[in-house]
């Protein structure tokens, strides 16, 4: 029940000035003229009383009858009213806190659940100090019981809401932080497992200073938390402090707590780079990379952090999370401008490709357009300016600006390419380094290979890719680029990057994902359209990270052009 996770928190903070004295929750503050006696009834009542959705009510529906067998002999009119007041007491008691352990559940469970239902109680007494703790019983031994047996057993995970809820309703602990470690363990609790649809509104009315707000929809964590993390959290420290990359090497800071979810890391990391859309944040991602792992892939939005970093931290693996973009479907960002962070980001993620020579086609005869060479000498000048260099580049320090595939082009040599980088320096020098890195990405932008993810396939020779007739016993597999961008699914060349096949989304009827018998995984792309299609295989060890990309282009291009519609 992730709704509570997310709420609790705020529930702490408002116990806090209740510590001493009486543990009043009452929604109403004009009872200061009242008696003793009257303001403890007051508070009583505030939390007991009979509501839509309040804890009694649920309790009067839900909760063991076990006072039905003290009624006094009466008339049955008089007798039933009798019963009703006395159950309605006797249920008002069961839902405020209480320091002893109970004699029964409060729900009707199985017997043979009863003593697991107990001990549970008994651990959230201990926990919470309202019984003493011992080596048997400590803090974090306390906390696994309770997660564990509601790990076993579904049914006694209402119980233990129920619990909880009950010991932070008109907590009067002698010990002064009982109350507020019980909203604590119900964080834990709500992080891990939800309650069942029966109980939930009762629990959303529960949590009332947060009701309204966002919840997720996202399922209990998957692990146990960590003793850590419970300690951490049994001191009221409910957050961790997670590091996370960004291209280029840089690092942030992100406040992690047990109901953290992947897409609650993307948006904060979105807002500093200034992406205020829910839509364009959708095309960035969460990488886990972990060392000695050739790929990765990214984690989903309703992933919780917790339970990817408290696995790797068990096994001793090291690893990263990696904050980057993976779909480039919206442009780029202009007006207004962009943050400085969302220029260093983007350029940082461009870069290594450009230089690598990903974005560039080079015909199979002759030199690049001399549009791309005045572009690839004036990205050279920017790039030496973009390391806040102030001197002119030499041609030690040109041939690392270039394009790996431009320095072996025969038409351009290297003087012809120190003469151009040096003829625009001037225009360059007086700019600053992020001015620099901003102009980067706007030349690039209008390259039709920018914002592409690449891939290194293989794609068996068929009708349309002929065995070459000077290699008749070649293989039958033959080593491509696989690009994805706005515009569609290229197959590249794997030496000139040309072009030897191109699909709009459009014409991308659906994949599928095989592996074969000796562990080779494939991607099989039904391409065409309703009167004619046929199917593209590729090998790739990545096909699930292709398919992903190619759905999210495929969604996201649908959502644009619906939105144009309305």
């Amino acid at each position: 029940m992730m709704t509570a996770a997310t709420t609790v928190q705020q529930q702490q903070q408002q116990q806090q000035h209740h510590q001493n004295g009486h543990h009043k929750l009452s929604h109403n503050n004009n009872n200061n003229n009242q008696t003793h006696e009257a303001t403890i009834h007051q508070d009583d009542s505030s939390q007991t009383s009979i509501t839509k959705h309040s804890l009694l009510q649920f309790a009067m529906q839900h909760f063991r009858n076990d006072s039905s067998q003290e009624e006094s002999p009466k008339s049955r009119s008089e007798k039933s009213v009798q019963a009703t007041n006395d159950r309605r007491l006797h249920t008002a008691d069961l839902v405020k806190w209480q320091n002893y352990p109970l004699t029964h559940p409060l729900l009707k469970l199985p017997p043979e659940l009863t003593q697991l239902a107990l001990e549970c109680f008994e651990c959230v007494l201990r926990y919470c100090g309202d019984l003493p703790q011992d080596h048997e019983f400590t803090e974090v031994k306390c906390v696994y019981t309770v997660l564990m047996h509601c790990h076993k057993h579904l049914i006694l995970r209402d119980e233990v809401y129920c619990q909880l809820m009950k010991q932070t309703t008109a907590n009067r602990s002698t010990c002064s932080d009982s109350s507020q470690r019980a909203w604590r363990l119900l964080s834990i609790l709500a992080a891990y497992f939800g309650c069942s649809e029966s109980l939930r509104p009762y629990l959303v009315e529960h949590l009332t200073s947060a009701a309204s707000d966002r919840r997720k929809s996202s399922h209990g964590t998957a692990q146990v938390p960590s003793v850590e993390e419970v300690t951490a959290v049994s001191a009221g420290r409910s957050a961790r402090r997670q590091i996370y990359r960004l291209p280029g090497g840089a690092e942030r800071i992100v406040n992690t707590r047990c109901s953290t979810v992947v897409a609650d890391v993307i948006t904060e990391l979105c807002a500093l780079l200034g992406i205020e859309s829910e839509a364009e944040q959708q095309e960035f991602s969460l990488y886990c990379i972990v060392q000695g792992d050739a790929f990765t892939m990214p984690l989903s939005f309703d992933d919780y952090i917790l339970d990817v970093t408290t696995e790797l931290l068990k096994s001793g693996q090291p690893f990263y999370l990696i904050f980057c973009r993976s779909v480039w479907h919206f442009p780029l960002k202009r007006d207004p401008a962009p943050t400085p962070l969302y220029i260093e980001v983007l350029f940082n993620q461009v870069a290594p490709d450009y230089l690598e020579g990903l974005l560039l086609e080079i015909p199979n005869i002759g030199a690049p357009t001399p549009d791309y060479v005045r572009d690839m000498a004036r990205i050279a000048a920017i790039l030496h300016r973009a390391a806040d260099l102030n001197h002119i580049p030499v041609m030690k320090e040109i041939k690392f600006l270039l394009p790996k595939p431009a320095l072996s082009l025969r038409e351009i040599k290297p003087a012809q390419w120190v003469n151009l980088v040096q003829s625009i320096w001037g225009s360059v020098a007086p700019l600053s380094p992020l001015q620099c890195k901003a102009q980067f990405l706007s030349v690039l932008s209008a390259w039709p290979l920018f914002g592409s993810s690449f891939f290194a396939v293989k794609r068996v020779y068929g009708d349309d890719i002929m065995l070459p007739e000077e290699s008749p016993n070649a293989p039958m597999w033959r080593e491509l680029i696989l690009a994805l961008n706005r515009r569609g699914v290229f197959f590249l060349d794997l030496n000139t990057h040309e072009t030897l096949h191109h699909w709009h989304f459009i014409e991308i009827i659906s994949t599928r994902k095989v592996r074969s018998e000796d562990g080779m995984l494939f991607l099989d792309m039904k391409v065409g359209n309703l009167l004619q299609q046929n199917v593209v295989r590729v090998q790739t060890e990545q096909a699930h990270e292709i398919s992903r990309i190619m759905r999210q282009y495929i969604t996201m291009a649908q959502t644009s052009q619906r939105d144009k519609r309305e």
